[in-house]
């Protein structure tokens, strides 16, 4: 009868045969478990298949489509007496918007209508002195679509576009620009500048490529409008193709996120970043021009073309009169800038330049 030698009595040799075994079933296990979740994942891949890749330039080019085919007044204006490409007053009086009520108010189209009825507190009360009406603000101006829209039905009597919404402003709600902020002697204009950080080895707009570039809004003529023009027809730089590009918003905000690190290069109206550094809101050391435009107009205030002409000889009368107080808060804004009260504008001549931006834009991407 043999002996039965338990294993820990076992030389090495004797124990490997059944550890191979062992291992060799666990293996096995893996693979298999292995194989069977890759075969699986594949299989869910297949049932829901990737995104299409998305179109960064969407938006812009929406935009650009829109751009397009608002270049000249819109049907059911006339432009005849005179001819200035501004809509005329209609002659028949049954058109006129006569304000019974409260002659809405308001400023560039803005998310807080409370902090901006209290800034422009002044004027309002000088067009309700030169009016003889209640000015109230319309708070429910939160976009320029909302403005657009209030302005064409004559709801909003006096309100301010940026530079670069007047065009739209005039060709598709009848909007009449009338006023701009200016300096004693009746001179207003504002440039835009491609800032980058002080120590960004950036030196010239054409050193942009491959770069991130920071724009406030497609609406906004010094934001975005005006330096995409340049940079394509100065640089020979593309969005998408030569450079990235985001959104900011605000044009204090941009040059914030520039410092922050977060774009490569923001285009702003200077006029804006100059107010921003005497308010002690950004600091001028931090960052450094790269690029500056000719002047561009800036604000503009003006009225809806069917506003009954006695109530915008009125209103005229009281933007002629206006001085910016120092001690009122948008009196400040504008006083620390040589800004001293309004000066009338002329849309045909000083909208020029700005015009012409909005021709070359809407062929912006032609090249592509």
């Amino acid at each position: 009868m043999s002996e039965t030698v338990p294993a820990w009595g076992r030389s090495e040799s004797e124990q490997q045969p059944q550890r191979k075994s062992s291992w060799a079933y666990t293996l096995a296990v893996v693979v298999l478990l292995v194989v069977g979740a890759t075969g699986y994942f594949l299989y869910v891949e297949s049932q829901n298949p990737p995104p299409p890749p998305v179109d960064e330039l969407a938006g812009l080019r929406e935009y650009l489509a829109h751009l397009s085919g608002h270049q000249k007044l819109a049907d059911g204006y006339v432009d005849t007496d005179p001819q200035d490409l501004v809509a005329d007053t209609p002659k028949d009086p049954a058109k006129w918007v006569t304000v019974n009520g409260a002659l809405m108010f308001s400023v560039v189209a803005t998310d807080d209508p409370v902090l901006a009825a209290e800034q422009w507190r002044p004027l309002m009360a000088a067009l309700g002195a030169a009016t003889g009406k209640n000015v109230k603000y319309a708070d429910d101006v939160r976009t320029v679509e909302d403005q657009l829209a209030a302005v064409r039905d004559g709801r909003l009597h006096v309100t301010a576009f940026n530079t670069g919404a007047v065009p739209g402003a005039v060709n598709t709600a009848g909007f009449v620009p009338l006023f701009a902020p200016a300096d004693a002697r009746g001179r207003f204009g504002y440039e835009m500048e491609i800032l980058v950080r002080a120590d960004s080895p950036i030196k010239t707009p054409a050193d942009l490529k491959g770069k991130t570039v920071g724009f406030v809004a497609l609406s906004s003529n010094s934001g975005a409008k005006a330096p995409l023009v340049a940079l394509k027809d100065e640089f020979r730089l593309l969005p998408g193709r030569d450079y990235r590009y985001a959104m900011t918003g605000d044009h204090v905000r941009s040059v914030k996120e520039l410092v922050a690190g977060r774009h490569d290069a923001v285009c702003v109206a200077n006029d804006l970043v100059r107010r921003a550094e005497a308010a002690g809101e950004v600091d001028k050391t931090r960052y450094r021009s790269i690029y500056t435009s000719r002047s561009f107009p800036p604000l503009c205030f003006g009225v809806p073309h069917q506003l009954a002409p006695d109530l915008r000889a009125k209103v005229t009368a009281a933007f002629a009169a206006f001085k910016f107080d120092p001690a009122t808060p948008v009196g400040k804004r504008y006083t620390v800038q040589g800004k001293t009260g309004f000066a009338p504008v002329n849309y045909e001549k000083d909208w020029e330049f700005v015009r012409k931006i909005d021709e070359a834009l809407s062929h912006l991407l032609d090249a592509k």
